[in-house]
């Protein structure tokens, strides 16, 4: 049995899938396991993962029929036989020590999940037909530390250190084996990654980037307003709604990340370049409009949030040259 099992969802990615997969295979933590799951590709990416396994025997490859990054997951999380669970994204890559990392970190401090920092790689075409990356890091380098199980939670939610985003986490494997990402959401990661971290005793974080989260044109991070951009205010309801029950101390913080997902969604809609339901935009603005105080109290508002939000209330196209320019 592998002590760590790395799943990774693969779909019509056939200009990144070798870096990624080189990136895994060649890191200085052997013991592992390679879960490609092959989600209906019809471009060359399921071949190429058939290639690694011919290589390399600690390479899996699952063909499914096309159900979504969720469900690919969650075949990669049955077949699973390591002690521990990572999660990769067929078009970031690795540094070579990532899981070495992370593993290091969880028996250094006894602890059940372990978190690293993401670097993001933004691809930008240069005008003489030429990729070029341009890199930025997600969170300060320097935090580190040891969390409970409910600080951890209180964490996700807050986003000031690390977030729902799984693929920089290493997970004891029983916390996942009873629970499931939820399918045909497009905010799979916060309905599931909040509640696994709550159950965790310890959860260690060393924020030092080894993660390279590669952002492009046409990922699920830079595309326009869907309807089910919609699934991230259905996370966050559900989470407040457990808070209230089961954590009262973090109340704000529910809060918060419930009054976020509106605005989050609201801001894919106006950055939108396709067409926007009224119905779609009253909804969210109105929900806006009606916690305006609230938001304005929330300490976990970012002061230039807080300020473009003041501009929503007076007009929307002074607020979307505001936002093209904020993060968080």
């Amino acid at each position: 049995m592998p002590e760590i099992s790395v799943i990774v969802p693969v779909y019509n990615c056939e200009k990144y899938i070798e870096k990624c997969i080189n990136s895994i295979l060649n890191q200085t933590f052997k013991d592992l396991e390679l879960i490609l799951i092959d989600d209906g590709s019809i471009d060359r990416s399921g071949e190429i993962c058939e290639e690694f396994k011919q290589k390399d025997s600690r390479v899996k490859v699952i063909h499914e029929k096309n159900s979504g990054v969720s469900i690919a997951r969650n075949v990669g999380i049955n077949i699973a036989k390591g002690k521990f669970i990572g999660f990769v994204d067929s078009d970031d890559y690795l540094s070579s020590d990532m899981y070495e990392f992370l593993h290091k970190n969880l028996k250094n401090s006894g602890a059940d999940i372990s978190v690293c920092g993401i670097m993001n790689c933004f691809l930008k075409r240069l005008p003489n037909g030429d990729i070029k990356e341009e890199q930025t890091l997600q969170s300060s380098m320097c935090k580190k530390g040891v969390l409970s199980g409910e600080q951890a939670f209180a964490e996700a939610l807050k986003s000031r250190i690390f977030s729902v985003n799984p693929v920089n986490k290493l997970f004891l494997a029983k916390f996942l084996k009873n629970e499931r990402f939820p399918a045909n959401k497009t905010s799979e990661d916060a309905f599931l990654i909040p509640k696994i971290l709550a159950k965790a005793n310890r959860v260690v974080y060393d924020m030092a980037p080894k993660y390279f989260y590669v952002r492009h044109l046409g990922s699920i991070t830079t595309s326009d307003f869907k309807e089910s951009d919609w699934s991230v205010v259905e996370a966050y309801k559900e989470h407040l709604n457990v808070v209230k029950e089961k954590y009262p101390p973090l109340l704000e913080e529910a809060e918060f990340r419930y009054y976020w997902s509106y605005v989050y969604v609201l801001d894919k809609m106006i950055k939108s370049k396709g067409k926007v339901r009224t119905e779609d935009y009253n909804e969210a603005f109105c929900f806006i409009k009606k916690n305006f105080k609230n938001i304005m109290r929330n300490r976990y508002f970012s002061i230039k949030r807080k300020i473009a939000i003041c501009f929503l209330m007076i007009s929307k196209k002074i607020y979307k040259k505001l936002v093209t320019r904020l993060v968080g």
